[in-house]
């Protein structure tokens, strides 16, 4: 009798997780949940052992972050382990109007990993660099002070309004905040009411931290270039791409060599487009929209790039302009260009992967060269 295979989906959380196991039509066979404990690992991979089907590949969701322990035990012993995107689920969860459980979650993760044999490997290093876990720390870090500061200023803007008029009409006639804070703070305020007093008080001890993190963002971009050299990093020689994007690439990219090809990059990313066809037959596909799936940090990322060199870099503007001449809208021509974006990065990303290990191997042929 021929074993029956089947493919798995885990709905990880803080302290549980649930797996669905469908078969190869798609028919629900059995759930569980575990708890995320070394004990509860076992009985997970017990579970996975004792069934009596064959599973072909594992899907897991948020692979990087919540799911990486049962991804490390899970590779440890053999299994083809895959990320399922949050949004991909979710789209699928409201296309058939499902509920949300955790089972019905786990379900939807093992059906897209049974609909997408293509799905990139789970985690986005097997044996993260130091440098890159330290990379990831300090975006981590930055992005939490961007916010803080974003959310005094805003806070900042709504109590400048509410100052009196004749304070306000010799503020700085601008829409941004920080001028008007700078000059509030060299003013010579006279007679105030008490309420007005503790508003002013408040906006300058407002200016006092956000000065204070926007040291220290300045502070923690200084180390990113360092870590960028460590990790050999070269996408900063592509035109738009700075240290901070570089860096926001690595860390949500992880490992390039999970992605096999081009195709599969953009796919997981959201930038590959989707055909949205009628009336074309056996043909190509007429027309495409847009991802809503994928990875939309990168997405974003991609997109910040396309209008720095839409801007300045004469090749993109040409680009562009062979589009548009090919009858493409100004949409579809942006989406071309990001796609082609996304080559050249994954690309860049695949060669500084394969210098990184030959400096790696050159390493211990050099010492022990010196040591003789």
């Amino acid at each position: 009798m021929k074993p029956t295979h089947a493919v798995a989906g885990i709905d990880p959380h803080k302290h549980t997780a649930t797996i669905a196991i469908l078969d190869l039509r798609g028919g629900l066979h059995e759930t569980a949940s575990f708890a995320i404990t070394p004990d509860g690992l076992g009985e997970l991979l017990t579970f996975l052992t004792e069934t009596e089907l064959v599973i072909d590949r594992i899907g897991v969701e948020g692979s990087g972050a919540l799911g990486r322990p049962l991804v490390v035990a899970l590779t440890a012993v053999g299994y083809d382990v895959r990320e399922v995107q949050a949004n991909r689920t979710a789209e699928r969860r409201r296309r058939r109007r499902r509920a949300k459980t955790d089972i019905d979650d786990a379900d939807a993760i093992a059906r897209e990993t049974l609909s997408d044999p293509h799905l990139p490997p789970a985690g986005k290093h097997s044996a993260p660099d130091p440098a890159w876990d330290q990379l990831t720390v300090l975006s981590d870090w930055r992005a939490s002070l961007i916010l803080q500061r974003v959310r005094l200023l805003t806070e900042a803007e709504a109590v400048l309004v509410s100052l009196p008029i004749a304070i306000r009409t010799v503020l700085p006639s601008t829409s941004r905040v920080l001028p008007q804070l700078n000059a509030l703070a060299d003013m010579l305020l006279g007679q105030l009411q008490r309420s007005d007093r503790l508003k002013v008080e408040r906006l300058l001890a407002s200016l006092a931290d956000i000065t204070t993190l926007t040291s220290r963002i300045k502070d923690l971009d200084k180390q990113i270039p360092i870590l960028l050299a460590e990790l050999g990093c070269t996408l900063t020689d592509i035109c738009g791409i700075g240290p901070v994007l570089a860096m926001q690439l690595l860390v949500e990219i992880g490992d390039p060599q999970r992605f096999r090809a081009e195709g599969q990059f953009a796919r997981w990313c959201g930038i590959a487009p989707v055909a949205l066809s009628s009336g074309e037959g056996h043909g190509p596909a007429r027309r495409h929209r847009l991802d809503l799936g994928g990875n939309r940090a990168v997405n974003s990322i991609l997109h910040t790039v396309h209008v720095t060199q839409v801007r300045c870099h004469q090749p993109a503007k040409d680009f562009m302009d062979r589009k548009t001449s090919a009858n493409k809208t100004k949409r579809e021509a942006r989406r071309s260009h990001k796609r082609q974006l996304a080559n050249v990065i994954i690309r860049h990303m695949w060669r500084d992967d394969d210098h990184r290990q030959d400096r790696r191997q050159r390493r211990p042929t050099a010492a022990l060269t010196a040591a003789a």
